[in-house]
């Protein structure tokens, strides 16, 4: 029982540790590509200020670019089907007049679905972990008879089914809320997209340039990443 006791108290304590052992990396960077992508093209490599080529992915509902490398700026070479090539500059810009892009750099919105499930978890760690407490705490007393271990068991498992039920809504409650924010911080977004002052200051913006304008370096890595 000494065994059983001390096994239960040793769980509980490793237990929310596991789900926090989560990889440290930075965050990506996000680019609203509307109005800057013609149509027809499809973003097929980006390169980094430092000329390294940055892993990518694009959201066409929404046209955001979401670069895993973070940089300062940013080149990206562009294809369509019919094999021609077009290049766009995200980066800081020296910008003013209502003829230049004005076009975020935006940070990533967090996953309703991910946020719940992480509220789920939680609580189905605390829940298991109140139950073993409880039946430990419970079977500890226990005379020789067995009562007491199957009474710690029946409200043990009450308590971590209880737990779990309440983690489970808690979750659910967790998602909706992150969804309602981010529906929030969308409407945001396009509102500053549409009211943000044209004085001239320096932006994070999404423009074609042609060819010639790209460094040489630039135009060499990006053409490589594609077989050109």
């Amino acid at each position: 029982m000494k065994h059983l006791i001390r096994f239960a108290l040793v769980a509980l304590f490793i237990a929310p540790f596991s789900l926090s052992a989560e990889r440290s990396i930075m965050d990506p960077v996000v680019y609203d590509l509307r109005g800057a992508l013609a149509a027809g093209f499809e973003v097929a490599a980006v390169v980094t200020d430092a000329g390294e080529l940055s892993e990518f992915t694009f959201d066409t509902a929404s046209s955001y670019l979401t670069l895993l490398k973070p940089a300062t700026f940013y080149y990206a070479l562009c294809v369509d089907t019919a094999g021609q090539l077009a290049y766009l500059y995200m980066g800081p810009k020296e910008v003013g007049g209502s003829s230049e892009p004005y076009i975020q750099e935006l940070t990533p919105l967090p996953s309703a679905a991910a946020q719940g499930l992480k509220t789920t978890g939680k609580g189905y760690l605390i829940s298991l972990g109140s139950g073993v407490v409880v039946f430990a705490a419970i079977a500890a007393a226990d005379d020789g008879d067995g009562f007491a271990v199957f009474l710690g068991f029946a409200l043990g498992l009450l308590v971590a089914s209880v737990g779990i039920v309440v983690s489970v809504a808690a979750g659910l409650f967790k998602g909706a809320k992150v969804a309602v924010q981010n529906r929030s911080e969308i409407q945001q977004r396009e509102a500053r997209r549409n009211s943000s002052s044209r004085s001239s200051n320096t932006q994070f913006v999404v423009e074609p340039v042609d060819e010639l304008l790209v460094p040489a370096e630039f135009t060499t890595a990006l053409k490589f990443a594609v077989g050109r």
